[in-house]
C-alpha cells in the first residue's frame, strides 16, 4: 500500500480505506488509487475460505485423482503433512495449465501455509504459472517429470529419460527387438522419450507398433494392444506408458491365446502395488513414492522456516523391478 500511496500521490491512509471500499474517498482519487494498484500488480487477499486454523493447511495441487498413481501420491503426502501438523487442501488441474493456475490463486486466497505443486509430464510449468506463483509469496515446492533449468523455486523431478532407458535397456538385453509402445494422450511425453531412447540405441522403431489414444488405463491399454494384435507381424515386447495400461495389454495378449513372455513380453512404469501380484509379476521401472514424498514435504517445511535459503532442484533415481513379464 505504501508503494500504490507513493504511486497516487496520496496517503497510505487514503489507499487503505479505498481498498476497504469506504465512501469518504472521492470518485476520482478511488480510480487514481485503483489504476496505480492495477500497474503495480497489487491484489488484496479476499478473506479466507476456510476455517480459523487456515495457517495449520497446506495447499496440494495434482493433475487428476483417479489414477492408482496419483491417488497413492496424495494418500502419501496427506500422511506426510500430517506429521508435520498440517492439514491438506486438495485441487486437481487436469492437467491444464489455466486451472492450475486457477488453484494456485484459490490457495492463496484461502490463506494456505505453503504450496505442493505436482505437473505432469503432458503439462508445460508456463511463465504465467511461475508469475502467479512468485505473485501469492508462499512457500512453494514443485514436482515435475524433468530438469527445468530457469526454475528458481523449490523443485523435485523424476528422471524420465532414465526410466525410459532403464525399460528399454532392460528389454534389449533380454534379446527382444521388435519394441511397441502403447499410451494415451497424456502420456505423449513418454512416447517421445522412449522414441528417443531407441534412437540412443540405434534401434529402428516400426511406426505401426506406436499406439496412443483417448481411453486411459486398462481399457486404453487393452484396446491399443488389440491394434498391435491385428498386425501382420507382432512385436517382441510392449513397453506401457503406465502400469494400469500394462494390466490392460496383459489381457489382451492373454485373451489372444499368447503367452507372456514368450510370445510378446511386457514392461509398465510407476508401480503400482498390484503389479506384483500380476501375471506373475509385472516388470515395471518406478520411482520410490514415499521417498519422493517425504523429501518433498520436508523441504516444503524448511522453506516456510527460511524463506530466503537457496531453491534447490533433486533428482529422484527410478529403480527396475525385473518380474515374469519380461
Amino acid at each position: 500500500m505504501s508503494d500504490i500511496a507513493k504511486e497516487a500521490g496520496v496517503s497510505v491512509s487514503t489507499v487503505s480505506r479505498v481498498m476497504n471500499n469506504s465512501a469518504a474517498i472521492s470518485a476520482q482519487t478511488r480510480a487514481r488509487i485503483l489504476e496505480a494498484a492495477a500497474q503495480l500488480g497489487y491484489h488484496r487477499r479476499p478473506e479466507p475460505l476456510i476455517p480459523s486454523k487456515a495457517n495449520n493447511v497446506a495447499g496440494v495441487i495434482v493433475p487428476d485423482m483417479m489414477s492408482d498413481y496419483y491417488a497413492r501420491f496424495l494418500d502419501a503426502v496427506v500422511e506426510e503433512f500430517a506429521k508435520k501438523g498440517l492439514s491438506a487442501l486438495i485441487s486437481i488441474s487436469h492437467f491444464r495449465t489455466e486451472e492450475a493456475i486457477l488453484a494456485v490463486k484459490q490457495m492463496y486466497g484461502c490463506k494456505v501455509k505453503c504450496l505442493l505443486i505436482i505437473i505432469d509430464d503432458c503439462e508445460v510449468v508456463s511463465e504465467q504459472l511461475l508469475t502467479v506463483v512468485r505473485d501469492a509469496h508462499l512457500p512453494v515446492m514443485f514436482i515435475t517429470a524433468a530438469y527445468i533449468s530457469d526454475m528458481d523455486f523449490d523443485c523435485l523431478y523424476v528422471d524420465e529419460m532414465r526410466s525410459s532407458v532403464m525399460a528399454v535397456e532392460h528389454l534389449l538385453h533380454r534379446g527382444y527387438k521388435d519394441l511397441a509402445f502403447v499410451g494415451e494422450l497424456y502420456t505423449a511425453n513418454r512416447r517421445d522419450i522412449f522414441l528417443k531412447t531407441m534412437r540412443r540405441f540405434k534401434m529402428p522403431v516400426r511406426p505401426e507398433l506406436i499406439r496412443i489414444g483417448a481411453e486411459r488405463a486398462e481399457l486404453g491399454g487393452y484396446l491399443r494392444t488389440k491394434e498391435l494384435l491385428a498386425l501382420q507381424k507382432l512385436p517382441d515386447a510392449i513397453y506401457a506408458s503406465y502400469d494400469q495400461m500394462a494390466i490392460g495389454v496383459i489381457h489382451a495378449i492373454r485373451e489372444a491365446g499368447l503367452r507372456i513372455p514368450q510370445d510378446i513380453a511386457v514392461i509398465g512404469s510407476t508401480g503400482m502395488p498390484l503389479s506384483g501380484y500380476i501375471e506373475g509379476g509385472l516388470t515395471t521401472v518406478t520411482s520410490p513414492l514415499n521417498e519422493m514424498v517425504s523429501i518433498a514435504v520436508r523441504i516444503l517445511v524448511r522453506r516456510i522456516e527460511m524463506p530466503f535459503s537457496q531453491p534447490q532442484q533433486i533428482a529422484i533415481k527410478p529403480i527396475l523391478s525385473v518380474r515374469a513379464t519380461t
